[in-house]
């Protein structure tokens, strides 16, 4: 399986030493001032949570767009930072996000997670478009004059409800493209993930590991 930044051990996110490797993990890390680095950790689970949405260890709430993932996060995971600005405005987590998310993505997941987002909009909008409209028309009715005995026919105002169908139509038309988008991204990031893989595991075959050329000397770092 390939190396992750981060990961879930005994049910509590930890950060591998790959994670550490990236400038903005190490400065986080060396100038949290919290009691045992406990902003650190809880800002990792953040971002686990939030953000680890591909791959075979994903958060559990992958398929809940960005912005409901970070309300759950904060809700039970984050202990007591409770608001999600503790981590979206903080200056070294995000840098964090920012620099996971380059480094852990590619083209087609960071366009698909986005759509999902697209698509939580798109429904609370389709579930707003009334099934019928209410329209003004003008009914004749016949009535008597001032006079009392000559009969003329006037114009009454009545509102009535008309089937709001072109509009209903046009909302249900988009859905099915977006369900057809979202369908198309979801295999090209199946793809992508098990690319992912194969560039691990191509060092877990055993007759991949025979045809590497063993007759050069490996480089040597200094101490």
């Amino acid at each position: 399986m390939q190396e992750d930044y981060l990961y879930l051990e005994d049910g509590i996110v930890k950060v591998s030493e790959m994670a550490m490797q990236i400038p903005e993990f190490k400065e986080f890390k060396r100038y949290d001032t919290s009691t045992n680095k406990v902003f650190f950790n809880k800002a990792m689970a953040y971002i686990y949570y939030v953000y680890k949405v591909f791959g075979d260890e994903s958060s559990y709430l992958k398929n809940l767009p960005v912005q409901k993932r970070r309300q759950e996060a904060v809700k039970h995971k984050t202990g007591t930072y409770k608001n999600i600005s503790d981590f979206e405005e903080n200056t070294f987590v995000k840098k964090c996000i920012d620099s996971y998310l380059e480094y852990s993505r590619t083209l087609n997941e960071i366009m698909f997670d986005t759509l999902k987002e697209d698509i939580e909009h798109y429904i609370n909008y389709v579930q707003t478009v009334p099934v019928t409209l209410k329209k003004t028309i003008k009914v004749p009715h016949p009535e008597l004059d001032d006079d009392g005995i000559t009969t003329i026919i006037r114009n009454h105002d009545v509102e009535i409800d008309i089937p709001n169908i072109k509009e209903r139509l046009e909302a249900l038309k988009q859905a099915s493209d977006l369900n057809d988008y979202y369908n198309k991204l979801l295999s090209e990031v199946k793809k992508d993930n098990r690319r992912k893989n194969s560039n691990t595991r191509i060092f877990e075959d055993k007759n991949a590991v025979e045809k590497i050329n063993l007759n050069e000397e490996f480089p040597i770092a200094s101490k």
